[in-house]
C-alpha cells in the first residue's frame, strides 16, 4: 500500500474515534452538572448549521439560538426563568412561568367546595308579639253553629268560635248569641263560647290577653270570664259584666301544644235569656 493510501486509511479509522471520545465526554459533563451549555441533553445534531428550534422545551420555554459549529453542539441558552434543564425532552424544571404545563400544580379555590347552607328550618312566627288571632262576627247570623277566625299569624292556627252542647243558639246579627245560661254566682263548667289555638311544629306560644264584647238580654247572664286549658281551666279572670268590652288578661306561658279558650257566662234570671259575643274578638301574646 503507498504510503498516501495509509494515511488515508488512518485518518479515516483515527479520526472518528477522536470525534466520537470528544462528544462523549461533553456527555459526561452535561449530566454531571444538568447543565444544558453543552447541548448533549436533548440537541445531538449529526448536520452542520444552525439549530434555533431543537432546543424549543416540550412544556412552552423559547430557546435562545445556538450555532452547531461541529456536530450540533448547542451553545444556546433555555430561557424558562433562569432554571437549567434537566435534559429531558418533556420535563421542564426552571423556575420560570410556564404556561405550556400539562399538569397545573396550583390549587383551584371553590371548584369543589359544596356552598354552605343555613338551616330554615324551626318556627316559622319566631318572635311575632301582638295580635296573634281576630275574629269578625259583623256578618254572622248570631245562630250559626261556628265563626272562623278572620286573621292568625305564621306560627299558629286558631280553630272556629262556638258554643258548648249545652247551650241553645239564637238569632243575633254579627254575633255568636245563645240561651241556656246558669243562674249560678259562678260559672257552670258546661256553658261557654270557645275556641283553640295551635303552635306549629317547632314553635311555642304564649298569651296575653283576650278582647271581645259582649252583650246580654234582660234576663241573661250579668257576669262572665275566661279560662284555658293551660291550668285545666281551673283558674277563671277576674269577672266582667254582662254588657262590657273587656280586655282579659291570660296567663299562657311558652305552650307547644293546642290551648283551648273559654268565655263563661253566668248569673242569668231565666233560662231564656242571652248572652252573645258580638263585632270582633282579639287574642295577643307571642310566638317562641
Amino acid at each position: 500500500m503507498a504510503r498516501g493510501e495509509r494515511s488515508l486509511s488512518y485518518a479515516a479509522r483515527v479520526l472518528p474515534s477522536a470525534r466520537c471520545a470528544s462528544i462523549l465526554a461533553l456527555c459526561l459533563t452535561a449530566c454531571a452538572t444538568g447543565d444544558d451549555s453543552a447541548g448533549v441533553s436533548n440537541d445531538f445534531d449529526a448536520s452542520t448549521g444552525s439549530d434555533a428550534a431543537d432546543d424549543a422545551d416540550a412544556a412552552g420555554d423559547v430557546a435562545s439560538p445556538g450555532t452547531d459549529g461541529s456536530g450540533g453542539v448547542d451553545a444556546g441558552s433555555d430561557s424558562g426563568g433562569g432554571g437549567s434543564d434537566t435534559g429531558a425532552p418533556q420535563m421542564d424544571s426552571g423556575s420560570g412561568g410556564d404556561t405550556g404545563s400539562v399538569v397545573d400544580s396550583s390549587s383551584d379555590v371553590g371548584v369543589h367546595d359544596a356552598p354552605s347552607e343555613t338551616t330554615t328550618g324551626g318556627c316559622p312566627g319566631h318572635g311575632t308579639t301582638g295580635t296573634l288571632v281576630t275574629f269578625d262576627l259583623s256578618s254572622q247570623t248570631g245562630s250559626e253553629a261556628s265563626a272562623p277566625p278572620n286573621t292568625m299569624v305564621a306560627g299558629i292556627s286558631a280553630g272556629s268560635l262556638t258554643r258548648s252542647s249545652a247551650l241553645t243558639a239564637v238569632s243575633g246579627a254579627g254575633s255568636i248569641n245563645s240561651s241556656g245560661w246558669g243562674t249560678g254566682s259562678t260559672a257552670d263548667p258546661t256553658r261557654y263560647y270557645t275556641f283553640t289555638v295551635t303552635p306549629a311544629a317547632g314553635c311555642a306560644v304564649s298569651l296575653t290577653s283576650l278582647a271581645l264584647s259582649v252583650q246580654a238580654s234582660s234576663t241573661g247572664p250579668t257576669k262572665g270570664d275566661v279560662a284555658t286549658s293551660a291550668d285545666a281551666f281551673a283558674t277563671h279572670s277576674t269577672s266582667f259584666a254582662g254588657t262590657s268590652t273587656p280586655t282579659v288578661t291570660l296567663s299562657v306561658t311558652s305552650a307547644t301544644g293546642a290551648v283551648e279558650i273559654r268565655v263563661y257566662g253566668y248569673g242569668a234570671s231565666g233560662s231564656g235569656g242571652t248572652f252573645r259575643i258580638q263585632n270582633t274578638v282579639t287574642l295577643s301574646g307571642s310566638i317562641q
